[in-house]
């Protein structure tokens, strides 16, 4: 018996496929869709704002989500957000989930209709909380 730490890239992607065969085995219906989702938000062609996620089964992740520091308070947050959150609708999912820091945007997300589903306090750090949020639609 061994243990050997091999390519992250090949290990995910054989982790991932036999993931989805016993997902598949067990639950033969369920739609096994993945569908990446990327926007930027764009000001006199500089970008200014970028949000990443995917549909996968019946929801929306956010992956990454970034604001530039010049374009923080405007709206413009919301207004990706808020474009990332309507092909999850059109797609017909159920709900989203994120993942955040207390020194990122918490109160952001509540205001946008997220609730926190669970925390980790002092994470990544002593006296910072890492929260997992979900808005359903």
């Amino acid at each position: 018996m061994s243990i050997e730490q091999i390519p992250y890239k090949e290990n995910r992607e054989a982790a991932l496929a036999g993931l989805e065969a016993h997902t598949v085995e067990k639950l033969p219906d369920l739609d096994m869709r993945y569908e990446e989702v990327s926007f930027v938000y764009k000001e006199n062609d500089a970008i200014t704002g970028r949000i990443v996620g995917h549909i996968h089964w019946d929801h929306l992740s956010v992956e990454l989500f970034f604001l530039e520091e010049n374009a923080r308070g405007k709206g413009i947050g919301t207004k990706l957000l808020k474009e990332i959150e309507k092909v999850a609708l059109e797609k017909q999912c159920k709900y989203a989930f994120l993942e955040t820091m207390s020194f990122n945007a918490p109160v952001f997300y509540q205001k946008n209709g997220y609730h926190i589903m669970a925390q980790i306090e002092n994470s990544p750090a002593e006296g910072e909380t890492r929260y997992f949020m979900k808005k359903d639609f």
